[in-house]
């Protein structure tokens, strides 16, 4: 057993090296045809998060390649490597863990939006995305018995948003409106600019304004000037 291998450490990252705590192989065959996997449970040094890996290989799925020292040609097995937790197809962003101190259902609905992104759930995606904003613009103190037009009006009449970011807003709103009232499914990528802004519009509202407050109360007090000196 490897006291250490690269994998995909939830924290961290793709490629990191990681400690070898266990190690379970379960061997399978058939006649000339065989199965191997290697479980292993592994430990970030950095972070110490423990995860899963396996290392699967099959008989039948090889490949010649060249030894880069002797230049013969040597049948490779091919390596399929998979963790769990799996990597996250889309990182959620760095600022999300702020988001609790300012409304936990906020933060509840945005995880939940992400864990659907991740299960390739894109019509509930986009359905969490507008009902997420719907939260956002409650607590901007928007009535919440408005139509989403009238919230982004208002919105705008508050100094929230702008008249371009109420567009891209009414576009976002009208995708998710188009999913839950019509089953209309984004592809990955109309999906993607659906988070974006969406979270452009959390971040600025909610967290960027209470770093602002804080650097504000952080900047020290510029001096008084100093009154002439009588000659």
């Amino acid at each position: 057993m490897d006291d250490k291998v690269k994998g995909h450490c939830p924290i961290c990252g793709p490629n990191k090296w990681a400690e070898v705590k266990a190690l379970v192989t379960r061997r399978e065959s058939e006649g000339d045809v065989s199965a191997s996997t290697d479980h292993r449970i592994l430990r970030c040094p950095a972070c110490e998060t423990v995860y899963h890996q396996t290392n699967s290989t099959f008989s039948e799925d090889w490949d010649i390649v060249q030894n880069p020292k002797t230049g013969d040609d040597e049948m490779v097995y091919t390596e399929t490597i998979d963790h769990w937790p799996p990597p996250a197809k889309r990182p959620r962003p760095v600022w999300l863990d702020k988001l609790p101190s300012v409304d936990t259902d906020l933060y509840r609905l945005m995880s939940e939006v992400y864990s659907a992104v991740e299960a390739e759930l894109d019509v509930l995606s986009a359905i969490g995305i507008r009902t997420a904003f719907d939260r956002g613009s409650e607590l901007l103190s928007i009535d919440p018995t408005k139509t989403f037009t009238e919230k982004l009006n208002d919105l705008v009449a508050s100094g929230f948003i702008g008249s371009t970011e109420r567009d891209a807003l009414s576009v976002m709103t009208e995708a998710g409106n188009a999913s839950a009232h019509r089953g209309w499914k984004p592809a990955p990528e109309q999906l993607e600019t659906m988070l974006q802004i969406f979270e452009s519009f959390v971040h600025r509202n909610f967290i960027l304004r209470h770093d602002i407050s804080n650097l504000k109360n952080a900047v020290p007090a510029k001096p008084r000037r100093r009154p002439p000196q009588a000659t």
